[in-house]
């Protein structure tokens, strides 16, 4: 008998060439949470984040949300992101927002990733295999995180 699930709904839209606008849902039978942040390109900093928590456990959940805005400014690409949503979100926040912002964030990446094979497909300039490498030599991190991104 399945005793707990958790679903996470991450979509993303471009209104203009240089942002995502991201939206992301937690659901489970304990919480329910929203992010939405918009993101400059090509930059991939956050530029603003809002949150709303539709169910949760305590009245210290709420506590939360204007600790969102201390990921203002973090750049997706940094070496410790990561590290840095949990402590800085995680931690201080709520560990639920935490989560739900990096699979917010990697999916931005996977959006980018592709936009950016199509145009240089249409271009010419690489291969499949040359862009793999140059990928990997500019986000390390993607290493692994993804079929595409294996040895």
């Amino acid at each position: 008998m399945l005793k707990f699930s958790r679903t996470k709904w991450v979509g993303i839209e471009r209104p203009a060439k240089n942002v995502f606008l991201i939206h992301g849902t937690l659901e489970d039978h304990i919480y329910g949470l929203e992010l939405d942040l918009t993101v400059k390109a090509p930059e991939l900093t956050i530029l603003n984040i809002e949150g709303k928590m539709r169910r949760i456990t305590t009245s210290e959940c709420a506590k939360a949300i204007p600790v969102l805005k201390k990921a203002i400014g973090l750049c997706l690409t940094a070496p410790d992101f990561s590290r840095q949503v949990n402590k800085i979100i995680g931690q201080k926040g709520c560990r639920h927002f935490a989560n739900l912002l990096l699979e917010c964030t990697d999916a931005v990446f996977r959006c980018a990733l592709y936009e950016t094979w199509e145009y240089l497909q249409k271009e010419g300039a690489l291969t499949e295999d040359n862009f793999r490498q140059e990928v990997l030599g500019n986000l390390p991190f993607l290493k692994e995180s993804c079929f595409a991104f294996t040895d």
